[in-house]
């Protein structure tokens, strides 16, 4: 199909059930303005642009290496601009100068999209003084908006129909249950590999963080017993981190008759359906507050220098199995809800992290600023014809894959890890996004999906 000539933007997907709806959102928004939108699959979204018109990307991140490849989007003729996904929550203002912040490429991008003043704040006295940084929000809060919630309402029901009455556990140990590697995970090795250890203070911070986790991980193992016996009326749901290994969870599942493994779909879904959610230290503890649903900060180890305060503050906290046992009660067996009284202190205390808890959305806001860009208007013609050459590349590509995955368990493992953050997109799965957004927002009725290549597509209004 021949796509008239536009404005194109790129949004690259790196872990689909925490990004592809939100970005969906973002891409509907900016097709409703006539901007064409490719979307998908980040490794192809990057490796075909010079396939696509050119455009400008929003990257998911600056982090140390990530100059590379927006030297390569500049080369092409593409613009960058980027938002943190993992900018809402961070030990503090060094470690993220460290692990998230690569002065290069903020030098080379056009905008900087913050969740909220305390991360703009930091970046400013990082960077100094700029125009760069935008108070937008991020998108994947849009979504919890109530004028968006509905976008969850369907599958919420049906998770409600398929397990009845359950308490979620969404749980936050990659760093010392990581399903990256076979053998043991050494997160200090692992960072320091790729640039984003760089002073023995910021080491020492982040070994006290991992050492934490190692605790926390233990004693949300054993708490998993006393929850399935004291109510056992209820599933007890463990979703873990996207990149986190499912087994250790999985053998403990095996004991417990009313503890199941599930990782599918997109949180806010499972937030909806759940009587409370137990966590610690964890965005979905946020994301729970933003639903005005209960959330639990389980928190019988404490280490205050490495904790970050916003889940915490938004969520009830208990210390210890008791105080535990007896807020879970409270929420499942006397229907409590969270009244005014107790969120406006939370939503107060908020406001500080979130630019987007109300007012306009996150969307609107990058996009009157994606506006600005000076950008070319092209054509495009999806899907993209690759040629023969390419076609049989691919397959030898795909063959040599096949033989490593038989023979090289490292690759298999990563493999697996890969799978797992990004397990495809059909096109019926896209449709269906962008019909279900519709209906929640009344919104992007005349809009068009098809494909582009491979696990990535296009977006746009004939």
């Amino acid at each position: 199909m021949n796509i008239s000539k536009r404005r194109w933007l790129f949004l690259p997907v790196e872990t689909k059930a925490r990004e592809l709806a939100a970005k969906t959102l973002l891409a509907c928004v900016a097709a409703e303005r006539g901007w064409g939108v490719i979307i998908g699959k980040k490794k192809t979204v990057r490796d075909k642009q010079e396939l696509y018109p050119r455009g400008t990307f929003i990257e998911k991140s600056i982090t140390p290496g990530r100059i590379a490849h927006i030297r390569k989007a500049n080369a092409i003729g593409n613009r960058v601009s980027a938002w943190c996904e993992e900018g809402l929550i961070y030990l503090n203002r060094e470690d993220y100068r460290q692990s998230r912040l690569e002065a290069e490429s903020f030098a080379a991008i056009d905008y900087f999209f913050a969740w909220g003043k305390n991360q703009a704040d930091d970046i400013t006295s990082i960077m100094g003084p700029n125009d760069k940084i935008v108070l937008s929000g991020n998108p994947r809060f849009d979504l919890l908006r109530p004028e968006m919630r509905g976008l969850f309402a369907k599958s919420a029901a049906a998770i409600k129909q398929r397990y009845g009455k359950f308490i979620l556990i969404n749980t936050k140990f990659s760093m010392v249950n990581n399903n990256r590697k076979i053998e043991e995970f050494d997160y200090i090795s692992f960072l320091r590999s790729i640039g984003k250890l760089k002073t023995k203070e910021n080491e020492e911070l982040v070994r006290r963080n991992v050492n934490l986790n190692k605790k926390l991980f233990a004693h949300f193992q054993d708490m998993l017993p006393l929850l399935s016996k004291q109510f056992s009326d209820h599933a007890i749901i463990i979703r873990p981190h996207p990149s986190e290994n499912h087994e250790p969870w999985l053998e403990q599942a095996k004991r417990l008759p009313n503890v199941k493994v599930v990782f599918e779909g997109n949180v806010n879904e499972w937030l909806l359906a759940a009587d409370v959610m137990i966590h610690n230290n964890c965005t979905t503890g946020v994301e729970a507050f933003l639903l005005e649903r209960p959330a639990i900060s389980y928190r019988p180890f404490k280490d205050e220098e490495v904790e970050h305060q916003l889940p915490n503050q938004v969520s009830y906290q208990a210390v210890n199995a008791e105080e535990l046992i007896d807020l879970v009660s409270r929420f499942v067996e006397q229907n409590h809800s969270v009244s005014e009284e107790e969120r406006a202190p939370k939503v107060s205390f908020a406001r500080h992290y979130i630019a987007n808890i109300d007012g306009k959305l996150a969307c609107e806001i990058i996009m009157d600023t994606m506006d600005k860009v000076d950008l070319p208007l092209m054509d495009g013609i999806f899907p993209i014809d690759q040629g023969v050459s390419k076609i049989l590349a691919k397959k030898v590509k795909n063959f040599e894959r096949a033989i490593k995955q038989l023979f090289d368990a490292s690759y298999r493992n990563r493999q697996r890890y890969n799978r797992q953050k990004f397990p495809g997109i059909n096109l019926a799965e896209m449709k269906n996004l962008v019909a279900q957004l519709h209906s929640a927002s009344g919104r992007f009725s005349n809009l068009q999906i098809i494909p582009a290549v491979d696990d990535t597509y296009c977006i746009f209004r004939p």
